[in-house]
């Protein structure tokens, strides 16, 4: 049996070992579907959750989000971190700590994770400037594009190391790779993986075909777009590091999306001014959770 099949088969299947979300994970999937969910509705969601709430009143406090009130409710974070956002940085936090468990895990997590809200961050950024009504929506995919390479690491080991050695050996984006050798990358998973959780379109389409917009359905071929151009930026700029030795972005993307050269030189700068606040960030959603890593 193929690696594609092995993956297909785990995920498909009900009773494997990809775990099923908690109570609060699928009441935040619920949320993200509703335009009516109140502020305080999403907040007390959260509060069912002791652990995420003091991340995520932190991170309120963070140099991130540069507050001169001290933030003490999860209402008043939620307000402060923005709507959307809160939603997915809570559930990057929650999977994160469903999927790995107590694993070690042979990825750099510290540093996946940190390219993951540099990602996040350069998306909203790019997002400001051509359609500033998606600007938040944006941020959840683009901080839940990668997770399709936690279960790669997690459950094909060897097989994902011998990828990774051959995209850095050969100098080969690494999505390719994953395609080239497993007949599956890491894109596609996510998809799959959202698929499963139930995640609605507007946030698993974006994942599914960041390394692929032009594939897309046209109504979600823009935030694709975006979320392609904001990982090749976080990669130039050198925030963290998600696994690709080759950075790579769609041809011609700065001019579908509607930006210039000087746009993309000023996004990489401003990535690197707030590369301090970003690791901040990592550090405080990633608390006592169990990101350790071996560095293979």
């Amino acid at each position: 049996m193929d690696v594609k099949t092995k993956i297909l088969g785990m995920i498909q299947k009900r009773e494997s070992t990809i775990p099923s979300l908690s109570a609060v994970m699928d009441n935040l999937i619920s949320i993200s579907r509703d335009d009516k969910t109140t502020t305080e509705e999403l907040a007390k969601v959260i509060s069912h959750d002791p652990a995420m709430t003091d991340k995520l009143v932190t991170l309120a406090n963070s140099l991130y989000y540069a507050q001169k009130n001290k933030i003490e409710t999860m209402k008043r974070a939620v307000t402060v971190i923005g709507f959307d956002e809160t939603i997915g940085i809570a559930l990057a936090i929650g999977i994160l700590t469903e999927i790995t468990g107590k694993k070690k895990l042979p990825l750099d997590m510290k540093a996946l994770w940190i390219h993951n809200i540099g990602v996040a961050t350069a998306a909203k950024s790019l997002a400001m400037r051509t359609n500033p009504g998606i600007a938040s929506k944006i941020f959840i995919p683009a901080f839940l594009h990668d997770i399709g390479k936690l279960v790669f690491a997690l459950y094909f080991t060897p097989d994902y190391y011998k990828v990774r050695q051959f995209a850095l050996e050969n100098k080969k984006p690494l999505y390719q790779t994953e395609t080239g050798l497993m007949q599956v990358d890491h894109a596609v998973l996510t998809g799959l993986l959202m698929k499963r959780w139930n995640f609605p379109k507007s946030i698993m389409l974006p994942c599914r075909f960041h390394h692929s917009p032009e594939s897309s359905p046209v109504q979600l071929r823009y935030h694709s777009l975006i979320i392609n151009l904001a990982d090749y930026l976080t990669q130039k700029a050198g925030i963290g590091y998600s696994g690709n030795p080759v950075p790579v972005t769609v041809k011609n993307s700065p001019k579908k999306i509607g930006l210039n050269e000087s746009v993309l030189r000023l996004t990489i700068d401003q990535l690197k001014r707030k590369e301090p606040a970003i690791k901040e960030f990592y550090g405080i959603t990633t608390k006592q959770a169990p990101l350790q890593s071996d560095g293979v």
